[in-house]
């Protein structure tokens, strides 16, 4: 949920006083699922998607059209409370700015992770659905997930260089 601070209508920031938001567009969605593995065997045989990323539980799967291009356009996940739409946004520089403008309005951010993949920060819709706002770092390689949580805000070069110094699990997709 989105929460203001508590100060007097008079004090709150106006939308010109507040860091500007970067124009984001559609990642990915992670769809909750009973049987994530099921759900992924059905995408791959139906619409030719590739498994790029499971976990070892069966509790996500991960699944991409065309992976060289974006790392994965669906995810299947058995918890409620993973399942998000995810916006990605063309740069670093975009992101730390939407990381910036997020405090800026209060805005609760539950997490952010450097997904080898993608840098990425979770908050709340105001209607409680999460949100996943990234920058594809353009590595590839990493099977999927990947989760290591990251400070956001560092300078950006300690961030590139976390990007550049991250290897890559790798584990080979079947198809």
């Amino acid at each position: 949920m989105i929460t203001m601070s508590a100060t007097t209508p008079h004090e709150q920031p106006t939308l010109d006083e507040l860091p500007p938001m970067p124009q984001a567009r559609l990642g990915h969605v992670a769809l909750v699922s009973r049987d994530p593995v099921a759900q992924a065997a059905f995408y791959r045989e139906f619409f030719g998607m590739q498994l790029v990323g499971d976990s070892a539980n069966g509790a996500t799967t991960f699944l991409a059209s065309v992976p060289e291009e974006e790392s994965h356009d669906l995810a299947f996940v058995r918890e409620q409370a993973t399942a998000h739409l995810a916006l990605k946004v063309a740069t670093l520089e975009e992101l730390l700015a939407a990381y910036r403008g997020l405090q800026a309005r209060d805005v609760k951010i539950v997490a952010t992770f450097n997904h080898g993949v993608a840098l990425a920060i979770y908050f709340p819709d105001p209607e409680g659905n999460l949100i996943e706002l990234y920058w594809p770092t353009g590595k590839s390689g990493f099977w999927l997930p990947v989760i290591r949580p990251i400070d956001l805000g560092q300078p950006v070069e300690v961030l590139r260089r976390i990007v550049d110094e991250f290897e890559p699990t790798r584990r080979a997709a079947t198809n």
